[in-house]
């Protein structure tokens, strides 16, 4: 029935219970589990967590012959002699992305036949959860070092605000917000103001002063100049990860980079669909904060300074289509210019988001396999004290990172130093 390693994983039972979803759900009721087993995914992807595959056989008795695979995603928390076993039971990271795909998302999205989230066939609060395995349905995982193109982009503000627009709907509707009802699993889960967390934060600071250090396009009083700018504006960065007291929040995916983005491409290779997976870092905050952060993650300066304007257009026309189809007007409740002065108001502190996640998500597999998987006690001195002496190999030896890291570095400081802090002026 299975193989060995699969019982350190998957229960049995547990097999069963998901595969008995799935084929109620693909109306194959006369096909019956025949054998699975457990596959570790070996290149490493993420960074707070284990991946397996469920590889899983269905035959139908009345005619054996006739069988069809079907797989699944597992995580698993991380190894627990790895630092971030401790990050993320401390902080409830795991538990959160569990009582999301078991309760929240099940309430908030309605079943529309969209498939921008995978579903959940089975969620096991602090242990495990299993999804729909992407892949196998068809869609594809970008490549984290080529930065997004303007069609990729136009695909994933429609299916960002298809995904934000249900949270507006859901508040209208219940009159509450999901903060309210779901406080317990909108918690702050990267950078919380407390604990471990402080010293993460600090280490990701200290890893971008030292690249400034690095940069040749500045002169030493710049680069001075920009180190002091860079910390004052990281002094209450954390702060600003809150729910807005002054914008609409929604339920925001919160980590909105390549590996967390799939696509499904038509015979011509062109993106049609998308999915967003791993919501380990959601938050309740201004839709603002998914769009900004997800430019900075993703894209190059040259394409956010020529198509933001396009990009915020597509999502805001989306996102009054979806209203409109639940009886409401977007005008009412979250108009164009709403819109647009959240996005100015959050353009400097997404930017610091971005600079100072970037230079994790875009390491070379190389350095993510080391630190994350093979060598994780290398991994407390990087994660909690500096990340200087990584990134600093990463950005002196990977040509492709290092143009990366200029690119949002210069794009920061040229900003900060500008009279421009309105430069996103629009009209619809």
């Amino acid at each position: 029935m299975c193989e060995v390693e699969s019982q350190k994983v998957l229960q049995d039972e547990q097999c069963f219970e998901i595969i008995r979803k799935k084929l109620r759900q693909d109306a194959m009721n006369d096909f019956s589990l025949i054998n699975y087993k457990i596959v570790p995914i070996e290149e490493v992807n993420g960074f707070v967590g284990q991946y397996f595959t469920l590889k899983t056989t269905v035959a139908c008795p009345k005619s054996p012959l006739e069988t069809k695979s079907i797989n699944f995603f597992i995580k698993l928390l991380p190894p627990v002699n790895s630092p971030m076993y401790k990050f993320v039971q401390e902080y409830g990271t795991f538990k959160k992305e569990v009582a999301l795909y078991t309760t929240v998302f099940p309430e908030m999205l309605d079943s529309d036949g969209e498939t921008y989230i995978p579903e959940c066939f089975l969620g096991v609060e602090g242990e495990l959860i299993v999804l729909e395995d992407m892949v196998h349905s068809g869609y594809t995982m970008a490549n984290k070092h080529i930065p997004f193109d303007l069609e990729h982009c136009k695909i994933l503000m429609k299916t960002l605000a298809k995904f934000h627009a249900k949270s507006l709907i859901f508040e209208q509707q219940c009159k509450k917000t999901l903060h309210d009802k779901f406080s317990y699993c909108l918690q702050e889960t990267l950078w919380p103001q407390q604990g471990s967390a402080k010293p993460m934060f600090d280490a990701a600071v200290k890893g971008i002063v030292s690249m400034i250090d690095l940069l040749p396009e500045l002169n030493d009083d710049q680069r001075s100049s920009f180190k002091e700018k860079i910390a004052r504006l990281c002094a209450d960065h954390t702060v600003k990860l809150l729910p807005s007291v002054k914008h609409k929040n929604v339920l925001c995916h919160g980590d909105l980079w390549a590996n967390n983005i799939f696509f499904k491409y038509d015979a011509d290779g062109q993106p049609v669909e998308c999915c967003l997976i791993d919501f380990q870092l959601a938050r309740y905050n201004p839709p603002a904060h998914d769009i900004l952060c997800f430019l900075q993650f993703s894209t190059t300066r040259k394409l956010r300074e020529s198509h933001s304007k396009t990009l915020f257009k597509i999502y805001h026309d989306t996102m009054a289509i979806i209203m409109k189809e639940a009886g409401l007007n977007i005008s009412e409740v979250f108009s164009w210019d709403e819109f647009i002065e959240s996005i100015q108001d959050l353009q400097v502190m997404c930017m610091i988001h971005g600079v100072l996640n970037t230079p994790m998500l875009l390491l070379e597999s190389d350095a993510v396999g080391k630190y994350f998987s093979k060598e994780p006690e290398l991994l407390e001195s990087i994660a909690f004290v500096d990340r200087t002496p990584l990134i600093c190999e990463q950005f002196n030896g990977i040509p492709k990172y290092r143009a990366r890291m200029i690119d949002g570095l210069l794009e920061l400081h040229d900003y900060i130093n500008s009279d421009k802090h309105d430069i996103i002026k629009l009209a619809k």
